[in-house]
């Protein structure tokens, strides 16, 4: 192997030699703070590793397939996974909780999504994603009480239906490719049962992504995961798993089967549908994130299908990406600060909760509304050029139904998003104290920058749509 190629596995190998740190510090049972270090230094030093590495693509038997696409997905994985030890971090520390096996699932999950989304290769991919599987359901048993059990059971049935649909898909494609890339120029024996096996692969990807009819097991688990874990598993383990359909829709031999790609549609437009009909009634945020997150992953599924039939609007997918990262990252992060504010702590994040919190917290409030409006499309953020660029495609392409649905499904999102809203100026109250510490300033830091980033994107989408096509 030369010298390039190890550089670039240098991500790899430092995870890996981090996860056996943190094995050794929690055998000689470290303190808290030295597992935490350990950690962050770790993705710390992958990021800039990474960040290196922008111009090289390489394929290593494809086992390891990077290029410009999956590099940016590395990138975006790596920050939120700083972000997101942060946070837990400060979670665990105001819990009084001690569960330094957390640290070593979140490395696991860290290392396993950085897998998924730079290889070609199936065995990998199955890999990869029961490990992902595996990792979240320790990250969730960090105490034993019958709701965490309850949860825990329930995502460890959800995942391993995913991958024994996963296993049977990839078996069909093999049986028809003789090979078990997910790219591939090899010829097809029978393009019927690789079409099959591509769409049982898809219901699979689905159960992962939650899209519709895959989306029931949402509502429990993400009403009692405490909120940093929200940001592992709607956005770091989604990311990774969405990087597979990204791949199948745009580079797979395929593609130009208009059977999967149809089939793609519709499970994109139902879950756009679902996800903003059953967040319409919700009372509690987390599930309000949960089914709104089903609609958003929707719309970044209706920009793929874009994508392949125009490879211009591909920055515009990428756009997309970026801009359900950072809302969901700042969202969460905002309430898991308010939740720390709170002098009882709330489980299921009732919407009452944050009645009159601008009065309370102008700043959080302000931040939140900005990213709120962004997800809406609102103009002067990121989420309106995003759905503006949508509308003229289909628009130029006169898929007037395809506008309806979205429009009307978008009108919908207002209705939710604008009661959140509206509750963050009900029922004055200024009896509150702040204590800040250095994490919440690092959070509340950041979540200025991403939301700033976000609305100058939006005032100046060129720029931000420069640099995406000078990185992909």
């Amino acid at each position: 192997m030369i010298n390039y190629e190890l550089f670039t596995l240098l991500p790899l190998i430092i995870i890996s030699g981090a996860i056996f740190l943190i094995v050794c510090a929690i055998m000689l049972n470290c303190t808290t703070v030295i597992n935490y270090t350990i950690t962050i230094i770790s993705i710390f030093c992958t990021l800039i590793i990474t960040v290196i590495n922008k111009n090289n693509t390489i394929n290593i038997n494809n086992l390891i397939f990077i290029n410009s696409h999956t590099w940016l997905f590395s990138v975006l994985i790596l920050i939120i996974s700083i972000v997101n030890i942060t946070q837990i971090n400060n979670w665990m520390k105001l819990s009084n909780i001690r569960y330094n096996e957390i640290y070593l699932f979140s490395l696991i999950i860290i290392i396993s999504s950085y897998l998924l989304i730079n290889t070609n290769h199936f065995a990998i991919i199955l890999l990869s994603m029961e490990l992902t599987s595996i990792s979240l359901i320790g990250i969730i048993n960090y105490k034993t009480n019958y709701n965490i059990i309850s949860i825990s059971i329930k995502y460890m049935i959800t995942s391993t239906v995913t991958l024994l649909l996963t296993i049977l898909g990839v078996l069909l494609i093999y049986n028809s490719s003789h090979n078990l890339l997910l790219i591939t120029t090899n010829i097809v024996n029978n393009k019927q049962i690789y079409t099959f096996g591509l769409i049982i692969l898809l219901v699979g990807i689905c159960f992962k992504l939650s899209l519709v009819p895959c989306h029931l097991w949402v509502n429990n688990i993400y009403q009692h995961i405490p909120i940093p874990i929200l940001i592992t598993l709607n956005i770091t383990i989604k990311l990774a798993t969405f990087v597979i359909l990204f791949k199948l829709v745009l580079y797979n031999l395929l593609n130009n089967n208009n059977n999967f790609i149809h089939i793609v549609m519709i499970i994109s437009i139902l879950s756009i549908i679902v996800g903003n009909l059953m967040a319409l009634n919700q009372v509690s945020f987390k599930k309000l994130i949960a089914y709104s997150s089903i609609s958003q992953i929707g719309y970044l599924s209706i920009g793929l299908i874009i994508a392949h039939y125009n490879n211009k609007f591909i920055p515009i997918v990428f756009s997309n990406i970026i801009n359900y990262v950072i809302t969901n990252l700042n969202i969460i992060t905002i309430i898991h600060i308010i939740n720390n504010y709170q002098n009882e702590k709330y489980d299921t994040l009732p919407l009452s909760l944050y009645y009159g919190m601008f009065y309370k917290y102008p700043l959080l409030t302000i931040l939140l509304i900005i990213n709120i409006l962004s997800l809406s499309g609102i103009p002067i953020t990121l989420g309106f050029i995003n759905k503006f660029y949508t509308f003229l495609y289909i628009s130029n392409s006169r898929i007037w139904w395809l506008m309806i649905i979205i429009i009307i499904a978008t009108v919908i999102s207002f209705v939710y998003y604008l009661r959140v809203i509206s509750n963050t100026y009900k029922y004055i109250n200024y009896n509150n104290v702040v204590n800040y510490d250095i994490t919440k300033i690092f959070c509340i830091f950041y979540t200025v920058v991403f939301s700033l980033l976000q609305l100058i994107a939006g005032i100046y989408p060129n720029l931000l749509f420069s640099i995406l096509e000078n990185c992909i």
